[in-house]
């Protein structure tokens, strides 16, 4: 699966491949992941694999179990509510102090993240979470902050495990808003409106059940 290009690419390749399948729901939270499994599944060697693993620890999305495996973290909610917090701090202080021009394709692309997030299925709970995740990360690329973006991923990682454990929907309907905010250069009332966007993941709000079939 992975292409071996280099070493440090290869590690990297691996690394994004497992979190990409954790955080699509590939693995369940029971599964046991061993070095011999992923080897055998992603075509390499041990040494990415375990810097894959490595990595994904220290972030919080694996645990280690002793002479067994790796297992994917089950977010408690009292994690969720600090990663919400986190967030709700670190993406309106950045906004708070965006300075630079506004770029008319970002705005353009964050307008296209919102039209394919009403064009998901009522049910696409998965998608829909996606999408709104990738909103969010383009939304802050303009800063240029590679490691605060990271910060950002790393919890929306996390936040992500836990929306697919809980089937939990995540709405959109303030960021157009947001985004007229922000083109209109009123970054005060942009930030009100982020906070209450990122804020809303605190209160449950189970996936909208499809009731084309009835």
């Amino acid at each position: 699966m992975c292409e071996k290009n280099s070493d440090t690419s290869l590690k990297q390749q691996v690394h994004d491949a497992l979190i990409a399948d954790i955080i699509n729901g590939v693995y369940s939270g029971s599964t046991i992941l061993t070095e011999k499994f992923l080897m055998e599944k992603y075509n390499v060697s041990r040494a990415p694999i375990r810097e894959a693993l490595t990595q994904l620890t220290a972030t919080l999305i694996l645990t280690s179990i002793p002479r067994q495996g790796y297992k994917i973290c089950q977010p408690t909610a009292e994690e969720i509510y600090e990663i919400v917090k986190f967030r709700s701090s670190l993406e309106c202080s950045f906004l708070r102090n965006l300075t630079a021009g506004i770029d008319r394709e970002w705005i353009q692309e964050l307008r296209t993240i919102c039209i394919n997030y009403t064009n998901c299925g009522p049910s696409d709970f998965i998608g829909k979470w996606h999408l709104n995740c990738d909103f969010h990360l383009k939304l802050f690329s303009v800063y240029g902050n590679r490691y605060a973006y990271k910060q950002l991923q790393d919890a929306l990682n996390i936040q992500t495990i836990y929306f697919i454990q809980k089937k939990q929907y995540a709405s959109m309907d303030l960021h157009m808003a947001l985004i007229d905010y922000i083109e209109k250069n009123e970054l005060s009332i942009a930030e009100t409106i982020l906070k209450a966007d990122i804020e809303n993941l605190l209160i449950p709000t189970a996936a909208p059940i499809d009731n084309s079939n009835y």
